[in-house]
């Protein structure tokens, strides 16, 4: 319908895959030119969450949805498997080699500022914090493979989905998506000339461009490596697991936090969730919201830098965690006690079971219900995707 702006959040499982319809008037023509945006495509490569198979259906409805037409925006949120592996997987083992590149064709690519080729040569503080992240990471990784395998079902999704080497791969593909109009995104740049929108406004809320921002404290590892020099941990006393938790799991969520390795890893996840580009797109009236994965950090900084609006349609950050939909103010910024106008407000997640601890987060996602109707992937799971329309 060209009175209809539609947003399509399809199911991934534990990921990303967002494609919205936008019918844009031209000012001087009054011409309705249909364009797309596809945000993301990827999902988790361990858990419940991680079932590559759904890609073909996915990526089959997307260009049926294009028509045989260019997709006008593609926009990578940040430099996680599960928003990035998806058109990589598609290219490499689903359609003929080029094949989707050519069948995408995006006029416009919009990758997060620390994507860019050439980023940590400019950006020398944030570089060495990556470059600690990732000793880190494969510290910890290789821990868990060779000295310490029963705690590796805890963490699991953390490392597989914060892989440098199979990102920078996937990144890599898209970098080549259109490489002459690859635009590297952070709030406050000029966007003139970055998407072919007249009517519909494009304002990037996030990250900022220098990531160092977003990088909590490393906290010492205390691993006993090979050789013994990071040495083991001092004995202590027996511990007692709470009522009803397995004795076993509950010892080696002891051993993981006193290790140091739940506090980095997820330091490791936040810092690259909140390099998410967030994106709020106004038509008609209506304000809808994309975060990516944003968390408290960023949301914190969009606070500071006051940016924050209230918005109609919110794509739940981070797959319905506690920190991915702020508290308090910032809660209040994007969705008032008292609506704006009288249209009415939406949300939508993308999430999946037994990937992430403590993800989908009920508590906080029954506060966004007192403020919109909300709707989840897991309202049923075999459904091909969720739909958001706002009339124009």
């Amino acid at each position: 319908m060209t009175d209809t702006l539609t947003v399509r959040l399809y199911n991934v499982r534990f990921g990303d895959a967002v494609l919205i319809t936008v019918p844009d008037r031209d000012p001087k023509s009054k011409k309705v030119i249909t364009r797309r945006i596809l945000i993301d495509v990827g999902n988790v490569k361990a858990g419940e969450g991680g079932d590559d198979k759904v890609f073909k259906p996915v990526l089959e409805s997307i260009l049926n949805e294009l028509g045989g037409e260019p997709l006008d925006l593609y926009v990578m949120t940040h430099q996680h498997m599960d928003h990035v592996q998806g058109l990589p997987y598609a290219g490499w083992k689903v359609f003929p080699a080029d094949d989707l590149a050519k069948r995408l064709a995006p006029r416009h690519v919009w990758l997060t500022a620390s994507a860019a080729p050439d980023y940590y040569d400019r950006h020398d503080k944030a570089r060495k914090q990556k470059l600690e992240a990732d000793r880190q990471l494969q510290r910890i990784a290789l821990y868990l493979q060779t000295r310490a395998p029963a705690l590796q079902p805890l963490y699991a999704s953390y490392v597989a989905n914060n892989n440098p080497q199979e990102t920078e791969q996937c990144v890599q593909f898209l970098r080549q998506l259109n490489p002459k109009n690859t635009t590297y995104v952070y709030r406050g740049m000029k966007m003139k000339g970055t998407h072919p929108f007249t009517e519909a406004k494009l304002d990037v809320w996030a990250p900022e461009e220098d990531t160092s921002d977003y990088y909590g404290r490393f906290e010492p590892l205390f691993l006993e490596d090979g050789d013994g020099t990071e040495g083991a941990l001092a004995p202590a006393a027996a511990p007692v697991a709470p009522p009803g938790v397995d004795l076993g799991a509950f010892l080696n969520l002891l051993e993981a936090r006193r290790a140091g390795m739940s506090d980095n890893l997820l330091n490791i996840d936040q810092s690259a969730n909140n390099t998410s580009i967030v994106f709020a797109l106004e038509w008609r009236g209506w304000r809808l919201l994309f975060p990516g994965d944003a968390e408290t950090r960023s949301w914190k900084t969009m606070q500071r830098e006051g940016v924050l609006k209230p918005v109609h349609f919110l794509k739940v950050a981070h797959h319905g965690s506690h920190n991915g939909t702020p508290d308090g103010d910032l809660f209040e910024a994007i969705l008032p006690a008292q609506a704006p106008d009288d249209r009415r407000r939406r949300a939508a997640i993308s999430t999946w079971v037994d990937t992430y601890p403590g993800i989908p987060h009920a508590a906080t996602n029954q506060r966004l219900a007192t403020r919109c109707t909300l709707k989840s992937m897991l309202d049923d799971k075999t459904q091909q995707y969720i739909e958001i329309e706002c009339e124009g």
